[in-house]
């Protein structure tokens, strides 16, 4: 379980969230959501540690993020970041034996278990059969499901997700949010997941925060959520939500 009790975070002169409260349970995913600016990102990076508190805490099973050293904040909490550029020289399993980087010995050196949850992890995301490819090769798609890969490899209880389907296609954006939700479910992860896309969040996240000036304006289930009321309040323009034909859960459209 990851908490946030009463958690104001910023940068120098600028303060982006103030005085959070939340809560995510294990097997359990909350969609973080609102519009550019509100400060998604830097809730995913005060979660990880990477971005120290102003007030409040960060907590992980009860145990205070920031005060641990980096390598075992690593066996806590793991980061599947925005596309981002990965070294087109390395192997796929290069790429995924690097979540096992917190627990190696002074040498530096990955054991055989180290080896072999790299490949489970590679198994779970379908990734197996581009372990010997080179990055640069790879698609979009496919880098995606391999930083799943290398942060369930970490080993922990928490998976910290923004924006992981920035850039993809439609397939590629509900194969991957398909296996975060396998994933969760199947190993009782706790999930925060910084997402745009709001008809993506309704289908895949058990709970939503909206994020509003700096604080969470309402967090419930999806559909006490993503209203037509609270949403044009956040973004700014006219919103209609409706009931989606195929599984009834919140389908938002924009526009008058």
């Amino acid at each position: 379980m990851i908490e946030f009790k009463q958690l104001t975070v910023g940068y120098p002169g600028m303060t982006v969230l103030r005085e959070l409260d939340l809560r995510v349970e294990p097997g359990e995913v909350l969609a973080v959501v609102g519009p550019n600016g509100v400060g998604k990102s830097t809730l995913v990076r005060a979660a990880s540690g990477a971005l120290q508190p102003l007030a409040g805490s960060v907590e992980v099973d009860g145990r205070l993020l920031h005060e641990l050293p980096p390598a075992q904040r690593a066996r806590m909490v793991s980061v599947v970041p925005q596309a981002t550029s990965l070294p087109p020289a390395f192997t796929a399993l290069d790429v995924v034996i690097l979540g096992r980087t917190p627990y190696l010995g002074w040498l530096g050196s990955e054991s055989e278990q180290d080896r072999s949850l790299a490949a489970e992890a590679m198994a779970r995301t379908e990734t197996q059969d581009l372990a010997q490819r080179r990055v640069g090769e790879l698609s979009g798609g496919e880098q995606q499901r391999l930083l799943i890969a290398r942060a369930l490899a970490q080993g922990a209880p928490v998976m910290l997700l923004d924006e992981p389907t920035a850039h993809l296609d439609l397939r590629h954006q509900d194969r991957v949010l398909k296996l975060v939700r396998r994933l969760t479910n199947e190993q009782g992860l706790s999930v925060l997941l910084a997402l745009h896309d709001l008809n993506l969040v309704a289908r895949f996240a058990d709970r939503v925060a909206l994020l509003s000036d700096g604080r969470v304006r309402k967090i419930g289930l999806p559909h006490e959520v993503l209203t037509p009321e609270e949403l044009a309040a956040v973004y700014g323009i006219q919103i209609h939500v409706m009931a989606n034909p195929f599984d009834g859960k919140p389908l938002v459209l924009a526009g008058d």
